[in-house]
């Protein structure tokens, strides 16, 4: 066989295979929740709340690589699926008594890397500190329910379970201590409601800068 034909096929076997080493990555993840959640006393949401933490944590490596890394966050929030198809990582910093965010797009491969460096409003800031006070209730679990909830004119609700879930990581430094939060994007509960505010700000800023990787 021709060299040039070799690193044809050597070429092709490389792009077939990284996708299939990231499912197996995925994969091992998927094999240790079976366990988890078929082994006896194991917690399933303990152990799909590792998986989540693992998931955001290769994107959050990404966004080091494209864009350095940053300083410590007072809120940092991983959309692990948005729309566009890309990752994105939000973290809110306190900086000289202002709260600031810091919004990357992390696209898996080439793609437009996007940028938002904004202060955020006062109203949306006081909103926030009292979300992270809420946050700190032992109560609220790390792991949310996988469920869609649309809230009606007269304030009822409609509750659907989901089995393809749109799930947000979420690091919050509460008034007890750091937490982290699995949820899936549509639910609806203080976690939730921290994200959408964070998320729901930077969607309607002006002010990102892209470019094409």
């Amino acid at each position: 066989m021709k060299a040039s034909l070799w690193r044809a096929v050597l070429v092709s076997l490389a792009a077939c295979l990284v996708p299939l080493a990231a499912h197996a990555q995925m994969d091992g993840c998927n094999t240790t929740l079976s366990t988890a959640a078929y082994s006896g006393p194991a917690d399933p949401d303990a152990a799909k709340m590792n998986c989540d933490l693992l998931r955001a944590s290769l994107i959050r490596d990404r966004a080091t690589r494209y864009y350095g890394s940053e300083a410590n966050s007072l809120v940092q929030i991983i959309d692990t699926a948005s729309p566009s198809g890309a990752a994105y990582v939000y973290d809110v910093l306190d900086q000289d008594g202002k709260l600031r965010l810091d919004a990357r797009s992390v696209p898996d491969g080439k793609g437009m890397r996007c940028r938002l460096r904004a202060t955020l409003p006062d109203d949306t800031a006081k909103s926030l500190s009292a979300l992270l006070s809420t946050a700190a209730d032992p109560a609220l679990p790390a792991y949310g329910p996988r469920e869609e909830v649309t809230v009606n004119p007269d304030g009822s609700r409609n509750v659907r379970l989901v089995i393809d879930s749109h799930d947000v990581i979420t690091r919050a430094e509460t008034p007890i201590g750091t937490r982290q939060f699995s949820r899936h994007a549509g639910s609806d509960d203080p976690v939730n409601r921290l994200n959408n505010l964070v998320i729901g700000f930077a969607n309607v800023s002006p002010a990102w800068d892209c470019k094409a990787s």
